[in-house]
């Protein structure tokens, strides 16, 4: 399957910029250990000295931040915390969702009523808003106090954090796979196996599986773009990936700073510079993550055409399994008759 998705020219060109960015910031730990130094102040033509931060324009690729740092270096370093905190997230909503959707398929279905009106009533707090609230006490409540005590350290946060956008959409997910077994147990070729007697073990394995992970598959991808949103808009309120520390950048001011470099501290920390004369600052990572999105965007189309496809092969699988059983059976009865 990952041959004919990798054929996709669209879904080709989503995973190279993805796998490009997450193995550039590997690559760049690795060789330099994260370190992104301040620069040198610049002259221009005449000798005299430049204020920074400098513009695309005088220091090509994408300038300098407010700390005169390369911005394209901290892109590369916080891109492998950015996409690897998504994908942990997007992994340990989907997953068990999966299983939690099997569960309440078949044992829980006359409360799905229930658990259905519950999930679409909480669909209606905004989950960026719920995160915030979840996270703020914990993520800020030190640098705020007392800038000089955190009272938790960077991996109790980045835990914390990764658990909270987890728990928050679990609840949503679980009904969506919920809904997703129900239409395979109605397609036709389920009937056969009811009359030959089959047992919920062999639903998951024969007939549910086939069918349900291009849906896993789809769902994930999804699930990506949707958690790339809610990374970005609590960075715009200071809630960072790992926590932050307080700075003081090249105007003299205290600024929050992300641990990790991660994009939305990125953004969350440029954001104010959209109404000065350094407006790139907060276009950089908007611009980084919105490519991002567009990537995963592109693989999505891409692995839908490849997973209609395999679903139309599997449908044609199962309605001949299910004819030549069909067919076993009226001989054995006529042959007993």
């Amino acid at each position: 399957m990952f041959k004919k998705l990798m054929k996709k020219p669209a879904f080709l060109t989503g995973f190279l910029f993805l796998f490009g960015m997450f193995a550039a910031s590997l690559v760049y730990y690795a060789g330099w250990g994260d370190e992104v130094a301040k620069l040198d102040l610049m002259k221009n033509e005449e000798g005299d000295f430049l204020s920074p931060p400098y513009s695309p324009l005088e220091y090509p690729p994408l300038g300098t931040d407010n700390f005169n740092r390369n911005v394209l270096l901290l892109l590369i370093v916080g891109a492998k915390y950015t996409i690897g905190a998504a994908l942990v997230i997007m992994l340990c909503r989907v997953l068990p969702s999966v299983v939690l959707g099997l569960v309440i398929h078949f044992y829980f279905k006359p409360f799905r009523n229930i658990i259905d009106h519950i999930v679409d009533a909480a669909n209606y707090f905004p989950p960026t808003l719920l995160s915030f609230l979840l996270l703020n006490w914990m993520l800020l409540e030190g640098p705020l106090d007392n800038p000089d005590h955190f009272p938790y350290d960077f991996w109790d946060k980045t835990i914390f954090y990764l658990v909270i956008l987890i728990i928050i959409s679990i609840p949503s997910l679980t009904p969506l796979f919920s809904n997703e077994y129900d239409k395979i147990m109605k397609e036709e070729f389920i009937d056969s196996s009811k009359v030959l007697g089959a047992t919920k073990r062999h639903y998951i394995m024969n007939h549910i599986r086939p069918f349900i992970l291009p849906q896993i598959l789809l769902i994930s991808i999804r699930e990506f773009m949707i958690i790339m949103l809610l990374i970005a808009h609590p960075g715009v309120l200071k809630v960072f990936i790992g926590g932050a520390v307080l700075e003081e950048d090249v105007f003299h001011n205290q600024v929050f700073v992300s641990l990790t470099y991660e994009w939305s501290g990125l953004l969350g920390g440029w954001w104010q510079y959209l109404w000065t004369t350094y407006p790139w600052i907060s276009f950089i990572p908007v611009v980084f993550f919105s490519l991002t999105i567009l990537s995963a965007k592109l693989m999505l189309i891409g692995a839908t055409r490849v997973m209609e496809t395999l679903g139309r092969d599997h449908r044609v699988v199962h309605e001949e399994k299910a004819d030549s059983f069909e067919g076993k059976e009226r001989f054995d009865l006529v042959h007993k008759a």
